[in-house]
C-alpha cells in the first residue's frame, strides 16, 4: 500500500449534551472498538498518533495513516487428484471443470504440485481487498452497540438507541467523504461549531484540518488542551482556587470554550459548615471553592465558576451565577439550624424506620450490628473499643437529618459535625466522619484506629448480609458497592497492619447476623472467597505479577498484613540468582510427589542414604529448620528465604546424583519423604513452585 492510498480518517458524532462524568469512558471505547475494527478486517493505520476527542456535543476519531483498502490477498488451493481430473484419454473431468469453475480458472490455467502421495491440480488466485467505505460503517455499528452507555435512549421514529440523540455525522478519509449512514444520519463533511458564537454549519475540507476547523468555531475539541485551558484559567483568576480533580473532569465535558469568572457570595453564609459549603459549590453547582488565604483549611466567600460563552457582559454572567448559589447557603444555614436542635443519639430510633434489605433488616439493626462487630474487634486487638463501639452505634444517625437529606454526599461528615455539637468525644467524632473512607479508589483510609474498626465492621456487616441474603454481585450489577467494600477492607487491614485473622473477622459478622437471617454453612467460604478475589486485583494494581501472587496465597497465611510480608518477601527472593533455580526444583517436587501413589511419612531414616547428596540434603535441611522456624514465628520471612537461599547447590547435587522413584520401595519412600519436608520448608512461606 502506497502512502498516496493512505491518509487520517475523521470520524465525527454530532449528539445532544452526552453525559458528563460517562464521557471519557464512551469516548475511550470508541476508540478502542473501531480501532480493533479496523485492524481485524487488515485495514493498517498508525495506531501510536491516532486520537480519539470528545465535548458536550460530539464523539470524535482522528485515526492516522488509514489505508484505503484491505491488501489483496494471496491463495493458494489444491484441487483433485491429476488421475482423477482427467479421463484416460486426456479430457477433464468433472472434478477438474468443477475445480476450475471455484477458482474462475480455464482447466488449461491450472498448475499441478506433487508430494509423496501423488500428483495434484493447484491452482494460485487472488482476492482483491474490499475498500475501506465498504468495511467502515459495519465497523461503527459494532463499536456504537459496545459502547459503555448508561441510560441509552431513543429518539423520532428510530428502531435504535445511543446515550443521546445524534443530530449529523462526519467520515472523512482524508479529504474524501465516505457516504453512508449511521444512527439515522447521513455522513457529510459539515460539523457544527459553538452554540452561541459559531453555530455553523462549518464544511471541513480535510481531515487533518478537523481541529483547526473548530478552534475557529470556538471549539477546542481537544478535552486535554480544554482541560489545561480550565486549570490555568482558574489559577489566573485567583492563585488561592481549590480544584477537585473529579469536578475538574466534569467540568471539562460540560464546556466547549471555558471562560472562568470569579464571583462570591454573602459572607454571612461562612456560618455553614464547611463541607456543605463545598458541597453546594462543587457538587451541586459545579463551582471551585477559593480558599481562605488566612486559613487554608478553610474556604473564603469567593468562588469560580467557568462559563461556556465568552460574554461582553461579564458582570451580567458573575451575578447569575451568584444568584443560583445564594438559595443552596440559605437552605444549608436553615437545615443546620434545624438539626442543631436535637442531640445525635436521638435519632438512633429512628433509623429502625429506614429498612437497609428486607431480610436483613433496618438501618437500625445493622448499627446495633456495627457497634457490636467494632467492640469484638477492639478487644481481638487490644486496642479498646469504647469509642468504636460508641462511633458505630451513631454512625448512620446523620442520614436522618435535614442536611445529609439534602446533600447526601456529607453523610459521615455531618455526622462528625454534630456529634461534636452533641458532646460526643472527639474520638467518637472522629471516628463517625471516618468511617466511610476509603470512599473510592485512590482514598486515604481511616487516620484513626477507632474510625478503623467501624469502617471495617460497616464494611464486613454488608458483605455478610448481602452474601446471606443471597444479593452477591454479578456481571456489572453490584448495587450494594460489594466490591468498593471488599477492596477498602483489604487497604485496611493491609495499610494499618492490623493482624485479625480474615475468617474470624467474617466470623464475628456472621456470629451477628444469625439472629436475623439464617447463615448458610458455605457463607464464610464465599465472602472469603470474594474478598480474596478483591485481593489478588489490589496486588495487581501495586503491579505484582499473577504467579507472584498466586504463591503468596498458597502459604498458610491467616492475617492480610501476614500475607502481605510473605509477598514481599517472595518477590525481593525471585531477585536473587538462586530464585529461579530453587523454584524450578519446587515444581519438579511437586510434580513428583503430585504423580506418586505411595504413602510415606514424615520421619526420614538415614540409615537408607545411599548416596553422599541425600545425606548432604538432609543434614542442611535439619540445619536452616532450627535457624528458620524462629525467624518463621516472627514472620520475618525475608531473612527466612535469604537462608534458605543456601539449599540451592544441595538440591541440584541431590537431583544430579540421586534416582527417587528407586525400584526399592523402602528407599524410595525415604527418599520422597526427605523431598517432603524440603517442600514443607519453603511452603511455609510460599509456593515457590508457581514461580517456576
Amino acid at each position: 500500500m502506497t502512502a498516496k492510498n493512505k491518509a487520517d480518517l475523521l470520524i465525527e458524532l454530532g449528539c445532544e449534551e452526552l453525559p458528563p462524568k460517562a464521557l471519557d469512558k464512551i469516548r475511550q471505547s470508541f476508540f478502542e472498538r473501531v480501532l480493533e475494527g479496523l485492524e481485524k478486517n487488515s485495514i493498517s493505520l498508525d495506531r501510536q498518533s491516532s486520537r480519539s476527542y470528545s465535548t458536550p456535543r460530539r464523539l470524535a476519531l482522528l485515526i492516522a495513516g488509514v489505508a484505503s483498502r484491505q491488501p489483496d490477498l494471496d491463495q493458494e488451493r489444491r484441487g483433485p487428484a491429476v488421475k482423477a481430473a482427467f479421463d484416460d484419454e486426456g479430457n477433464p473431468t468433472g472434478a477438474a471443470l468443477g475445480f476450475a469453475r471455484s477458482v474462475g480458472k480455464d482447466v488449461s490455467e491450472l498448475e499441478t504440485i506433487s508430494n509423496d502421495k501423488g500428483e495434484w491440480l493447484y491452482a494460485r488466485t487472488q482476492q482483491a481487498g474490499k475498500p475501506l467505505g465498504d468495511l467502515i460503517y459495519p465497523i461503527l455499528e459494532q463499536a456504537v452497540k459496545q459502547l459503555p452507555v448508561p441510560r441509552p435512549m431513543r429518539w423520532a421514529s428510530h428502531d435504535f438507541s445511543f446515550v443521546r440523540p445524534v443530530h449529523w455525522l462526519v467520515v472523512l478519509h482524508g479529504e474524501r467523504l465516505i457516504e453512508g449512514s449511521l444512527l439515522g444520519q447521513q455522513a457529510g463533511k459539515q460539523t457544527r461549531g459553538h452554540r452561541v458564537h459559531s453555530a455553523g454549519p462549518h464544511t471541513i475540507p480535510c481531515s487533518s484540518e478537523y481541529l483547526e476547523v473548530l478552534h475557529a468555531a470556538y471549539v477546542l475539541a481537544d478535552q486535554d488542551i480544554r482541560k489545561s485551558r480550565i486549570e490555568e484559567s482558574l489559577k489566573m483568576a485567583d492563585p488561592s482556587v481549590h480544584i477537585d480533580s473529579r469536578l475538574l473532569d466534569e467540568v471539562n465535558n460540560l464546556v466547549e470554550w471555558p471562560v472562568a469568572v470569579t464571583c462570591s457570595f454573602e459572607k454571612e453564609f461562612l456560618d455553614v459548615p464547611h463541607a456543605a459549603l463545598i458541597a453546594s459549590m462543587q457538587d451541586h453547582q459545579k463551582f471551585f471553592p477559593v480558599k481562605d488565604s488566612n486559613n487554608p483549611e478553610r474556604v473564603s466567600n469567593q468562588f469560580i465558576a467557568i462559563s461556556n460563552i465568552e460574554s461582553t457582559d461579564t458582570a451580567a454572567v458573575r451575578e447569575g451565577y451568584e444568584r443560583v448559589i445564594r438559595p443552596r447557603l440559605a437552605d444549608a444555614r436553615f437545615f443546620l439550624e434545624q438539626d442543631k436542635k436535637k442531640p445525635l443519639d436521638s435519632l438512633v430510633p429512628l433509623l429502625d424506620r429506614v429498612i437497609f434489605q428486607k431480610d436483613i433488616g433496618t438501618v437500625g439493626d445493622k448499627s446495633r450490628r456495627m457497634s457490636s462487630i467494632s467492640e469484638r474487634l477492639g478487644d481481638i486487638l487490644s486496642l479498646g473499643s469504647e469509642h468504636a463501639s460508641r462511633a458505630a452505634l451513631l454512625s448512620k444517625c446523620d442520614l436522618m437529618t435535614l442536611m445529609v437529606g439534602e446533600f447526601p454526599e456529607l453523610q459521615g461528615t455531618m455526622g462528625q459535625q454534630y456529634a461534636l455539637l452533641s458532646g460526643e468525644s472527639p474520638e467518637v467524632a472522629t471516628a463517625i466522619g471516618e468511617h466511610y473512607s476509603p470512599r473510592f479508589s485512590g482514598d486515604v483510609i481511616p487516620g484513626s484506629i477507632d474510625g478503623k474498626l467501624v469502617s471495617l465492621a460497616d464494611r464486613i456487616d454488608t458483605l455478610v448480609g448481602i452474601f446471606a441474603a443471597d444479593l452477591r454481585p454479578s456481571g456489572n450489577k453490584d448495587p450494594f458497592a460489594l466490591r468498593r467494600s471488599a477492596l477498602g477492607m483489604v487497604r485496611i487491614l493491609i495499610e494499618a497492619d492490623l493482624e485479625i485473622e480474615l475468617d474470624r473477622l467474617i466470623a464475628i459478622a456472621c456470629h451477628e447476623l444469625s439472629g436475623q437471617l439464617e447463615i448458610k454453612p458455605d457463607l464464610l467460604k464465599d465472602v472469603r472467597d470474594f474478598i480474596v478475589d478483591r485481593l489478588r486485583g489490589y496486588y495487581r494494581d501495586l503491579g505484582h505479577g499473577t504467579e507472584l501472587i498466586n504463591a503468596a496465597l498458597a502459604s498458610s497465611w491467616d492475617t492480610l498484613p501476614d500475607l502481605d510480608k510473605r509477598l514481599r518477601a517472595l518477590s525481593a527472593f525471585m531477585g536473587q540468582n538462586e530464585a529461579a533455580s530453587l523454584a524450578a526444583s519446587n515444581k519438579r517436587i511437586g510434580n513428583i510427589l503430585r504423580k506418586t501413589e505411595d504413602r510415606f511419612s514424615k520421619k526420614i531414616d538415614d540409615n537408607l542414604f545411599v548416596f553422599e547428596e541425600e545425606r548432604v540434603l538432609f543434614n542442611e535441611i535439619n540445619r536452616l529448620e532450627e535457624a528458620v522456624l524462629p525467624l518463621l514465628e516472627k514472620g520475618n520471612y525475608v531473612d527466612s528465604l535469604r537462608l534458605l537461599a543456601g539449599l540451592k547447590e544441595p538440591v541440584d547435587a541431590f537431583f544430579d546424583a540421586v534416582m527417587v522413584m528407586d525400584e526399592d520401595v523402602a528407599l524410595r519412600l525415604n527418599r520422597l519423604s526427605l523431598l517432603s519436608n524440603l517442600k514443607l520448608l519453603f511452603d511455609r512461606i510460599g509456593d515457590l513452585s508457581v514461580l517456576a
